[in-house]
């Protein structure tokens, strides 16, 4: 398991100003940069591009954080919950995360992130392994050979990355624009990718 020795900025969402204070303070000293900490969903769900981790209370005086978590998921964030709700009282859908139960150390929470952080990072890698294995199977019933078509490969992703514009967020969106890119990069200079 990797060690959570990068530096990340971690939401905390937490109205026990106590418990806040102190959890933010030793998230600090171990090098991290917290992101609040918030005291209500609202503020943080503005800040949700700026965070690579959360940790998140359940209740919130008479709110609960699952829309930011469901937020969090939809983004692919790592976060655990540390709370004094009963997992009973919890979602089914949030049935994976991790909940501590208050007082949360910061430590093992760390310790949970970066485990959720590692198996992100592993799923994309093989993900992205996947899909330029994908575009090579285009790319080879395009041209003639196996470099050309390499080539071609290489052609659709510099277009995709220097394309003004928003990247594809969905990966069926993602691999479908770059399947077009190898077919006009392929119709546009069939020639150029053969040297």
């Amino acid at each position: 398991m990797q060690n959570v020795a990068l530096s990340l900025r971690i939401l905390v969402v937490e109205d026990d100003y106590i418990q806040a204070q102190d959890l933010a303070r030793d998230l600090g000293r171990m090098g991290h940069r917290v992101i609040g900490p918030f005291a209500d969903i609202h503020e943080a769900i503005h800040r949700l591009d700026e965070v690579d981790a959360a940790v998140l209370d359940i209740r919130l005086g008479s709110e609960q954080s699952y829309e930011l978590a469901d937020c969090l998921l939809n983004r692919s964030v790592p976060f655990v919950f540390c709370t004094a709700a009963d997992r009973t009282s919890v979602p089914d859908r949030f049935h994976r995360v991790t909940l501590f139960n208050k007082p949360c150390g910061a430590r093992e929470m760390l310790r949970q992130l970066a485990r959720q952080i590692e198996r992100a990072e592993r799923t994309a890698s093989a993900d992205l392994d996947r899909l330029v294995r994908d575009l090579r199977l285009h790319a080879r019933e395009l041209m003639p050979d196996g470099p050309s078509a390499d080539r071609l490969v290489e052609s659709a992703l510099r277009a995709l990355i220097e394309t003004p514009g928003r990247m594809p967020e969905r990966d069926e969106e993602l691999r479908q624009r770059l399947i077009d890119l190898l077919q006009e990069a392929s119709r546009s200079s069939r020639g150029r990718h053969l040297n």
